[in-house]
């Protein structure tokens, strides 16, 4: 496959570094990586539900819906549906992907494009079928971490606990895919060794690549996509340059208790990604293992609003200092 057609993804688990590598990539002059669009997620488990895509009526359909989901519709490309269903090479969810994929890399000036969606770790073997020369950089982050971030975001999992559970989940996902891909169709790079040595590993990436290292990602918070993204809460940390300060914050943000009954869960999985234990793993107890794991299951989409008000108004309280972490018996139910 011709090296400007040879599309890359960044897989990971959530809170792992993932949107910070997506603005070193994207500050690279010949690569374009837009927001995540999630559409192996959305739309393509209801590739059943178009007919035969042959047709151009049922291959309208399909660019009007990847169109029209909230992801995309926050890209600042806006093709219309029947001038990206004419620009498709091939009829197929495929087509439609990867033209929407170069008007965005057209519109920004670039010459090949690539995508990340934290979730494509479960889809993985799809996205090869439907590009056999793709190229997946897996970031890992040390799962206490993430674990912690997710909880303190406005994203769910709430549970420290659980967030551990979702981070295992992901990485193995996206393991047991990388199995069966050739050496020079992945790369996996942990999160704390490009925030320490950031020219060390992007220079690693861009050989992956076939690119050439250039200075500018070296400074991914100064670049117009970084400046726009950080606009949002989510990602406010996206404004600061790459450093080591989220690094081992379990190590100071979690009672030792808690870090062992995060090991029991999901030290295996660390250790194979080259983190040590930080002591005995203590399994924590079956009953408040699943009250957190079954607290983070949605139910009913109405308690979501309620929950995120509940939490607001818990540190608000705490900013007035009616109550502290030291209240509480463990902090792996949640970080607020």
């Amino acid at each position: 496959m011709d090296d400007n057609r040879r599309p890359f993804f960044i897989v990971s688990a959530p809170r792992s570094g993932s949107t910070l590598l997506r603005l070193v990539l994207d500050a690279h002059p010949r690569l374009a990586v837009p927001p995540p669009g999630w559409l192996f997620d959305l739309v393509y488990p209801y590739l059943y539900s178009y007919g035969d895509l042959a047709q151009p009526s049922n291959l309208l359909a399909l660019a009007e819906d990847i169109l029209q989901t909230p992801t995309v519709g926050k890209w600042p490309v806006k093709p219309a549906p029947a001038a990206l269903a004419a620009a498709a090479r091939v009829p197929t969810f495929g087509g439609l992907y990867e033209a929407l994929h170069w008007e965005y890399a057209k519109a920004e000036g670039k010459q090949r494009w690539g995508e990340k969606t934290p979730r494509n770790a479960f889809w993985m073997d799809e996205i090869r079928a439907n590009f056999p020369g793709a190229q997946f950089i897996h970031i890992v982050r040390d799962g206490r971490d993430q674990a912690i971030d997710i909880s303190d975001s406005l994203l769910w999992p709430y549970a420290v606990y659980s967030g551990a559970n979702l981070w295992q989940r992901y990485v193995n996902a996206v393991r047991e895919s990388a199995a069966r891909l050739p050496a020079d169709a992945y790369l996996e790079i942990r999160y704390e060794d490009l925030c320490a040595e950031p020219e060390a590993h992007i220079r690693r990436l861009c050989k992956f690549l076939g690119e050439d290292f250039d200075s500018r990602m070296l400074k991914p918070h100064e670049t117009r996509s970084a400046r726009a993204w950080s606009a949002h809460p989510l990602h406010a940390k996206t404004a600061q340059p790459i450093s080591t300060k989220f690094c081992e914050m379990y190590k100071v943000r979690l009672p030792a208790g808690d870090v062992a009954a995060l090991e029991a869960l999901i030290g295996g999985t660390l250790q194979h990604f080259g983190y040590p234990l930080a002591g005995t793993p203590r399994p924590a107890p079956a009953r408040l293992a699943s009250q957190w794991l079954e607290s983070d299951t949605v139910t009913n989409p109405e308690n979501v609003p309620y929950r995120r008000w509940h939490e607001e108004r818990r540190k608000e309280r705490r900013s007035r200092g009616v109550w502290s972490d030291s209240d509480r018996p463990t902090l792996l139910g949640g970080m607020n």
